[in-house]
């Protein structure tokens, strides 16, 4: 089966599409790549992304954009089948996250349905609701997909995600899927950006490079680590929900003087990211031997450089190792959860969520071709 999964998450600044084979060999179910493309979102919908995150949208506002998120959603899609000659048989949509409250509710917005009618196909949507439902957190969805692609037997293997927030799947040698532990970590990229765009009007640190020339604010850093979700043990998972740009704005101008290099704000809150990170891995899995790292922060190479030498300091074996498919695989793993979805079977897993059962995951749109 081929289906396309298509991501955007916490971030809204492109649509990731992952044309992928799903099959079963030998048992287990194998995920290969076919296509990629990433796709930025036109300028209105980024900012009326950004003005839902921040709460500014009206309902009129929301509604539109569950419809405009489709029809950028189906030419993404429609771009990457037509460069390459193809057709999905199916599409599994993340949603944009406009808000995530578990275990009382979550909300991905964009429109399966609309989008269904608009491309003539099957389209999986609203992946979490049902996890939620069941009493879980709605996150994180892609440990299944970890166990399916990156279990090793031999290993003590940590999948490490990083883009907005920051989620980690551990996985012991035995490789069982009630062995797993996963969960949100804290902010990944999200306040990094905050920082960069609030301090250099920059949308990120590109590799890092502001954050590397600063210093950490003490204070500022020990502030942020007291917040409590830090210490909470899993089932957890957060978002910008909780680590707002208006948060950050209160610590930037709590901490950050002007005598001070405007870099040293990045520089914190790439300290933030990189210390909840280990701190995380060593206290759920010090015996972790490789990290296999995804998402934009895995192309920030001082941040990656912050996490290793903490994991060091803290006498852990681990290895950082950048992702074969580190952009891609998010969006994959919505693709085989769509594959998951159509062949009738479950894609949470109950003790890393929280839920109180399996579930099978999403809902259904088809629509007929005439």
């Amino acid at each position: 089966m081929r289906i396309a999964g298509v991501m955007t998450g916490t971030s809204f600044d492109a649509i990731d599409v992952a044309l992928c084979d799903i099959e079963q060999k030998g048992g287990r179910d194998a995920v290969s790549l076919f296509a990629f493309t990433s796709v930025p979102f036109s300028e209105q919908t980024q900012d009326l992304l950004a003005q839902s995150q921040q709460a500014n949208a009206s309902l009129e506002e929301l509604s539109d954009l569950a419809f405009a998120l489709a029809r950028e959603y189906a030419d993404a899609i429609t771009a990457v089948e037509r460069q390459h000659n193809v057709h999905a048989d199916a599409i599994a949509i993340h949603g944009q996250t406009i808000w995530h409250h578990p275990p009382l509710s979550t909300w991905q917005i964009g429109n399966g349905s609309a989008l269904s009618a608009m491309l003539g196909r099957t389209v999986i949507s609203d992946f979490r609701s049902a996890d939620v439902a069941l009493g879980g957190q709605g996150a994180p969805l892609v440990p299944i997909f970890d166990h399916a692609t990156i279990c090793d037997n031999r290993l003590h293997r940590i999948a490490l995600n990083i883009g907005g927030m920051a989620n980690v799947t551990i996985m012991p040698p035995s490789c069982s899927l009630d062995s797993l532990i996963a969960f949100d970590t804290g902010p990944g990229n999200v306040w990094i950006d905050a920082g960069a765009r609030l301090t250099f009007g920059k949308k990120f640190d590109n590799n890092g490079s502001i954050a590397q020339a600063g210093r950490v604010i003490t204070p500022m850093l020990a502030e942020m680590k007291t917040l409590p979700y830090f210490a909470a043990e899993p089932p957890k998972s957060t978002g910008r929900e909780l680590f707002t740009l208006k948060e950050a704005q209160r610590l930037i101008t709590k901490y950050s003087h002007p005598s001070s290099p405007l870099e040293d704000v990045v520089t914190t809150m790439t300290e933030l990211s990189a210390w909840s990170i280990a701190d995380h891995v060593m206290r759920y899995a010090p015996a972790t031997q490789e990290i296999i790292v995804s998402g934009g922060g895995s192309q920030n190479s001082f941040l990656m450089e912050r996490i290793a030498l903490l994991l060091e300091e803290n006498h852990s074996p681990a290895q950082l190792v950048v992702h074969q498919h580190w952009q891609e695989k998010e969006a994959m793993a919505f693709a085989y959860l769509g594959y998951l979805t159509l062949m009738g079977r479950p894609g949470n897993v109950p003790y890393v969520t929280g839920a109180s059962r399996m579930a099978i995951l999403g809902s259904v749109s088809r629509s007929v071709v005439l």
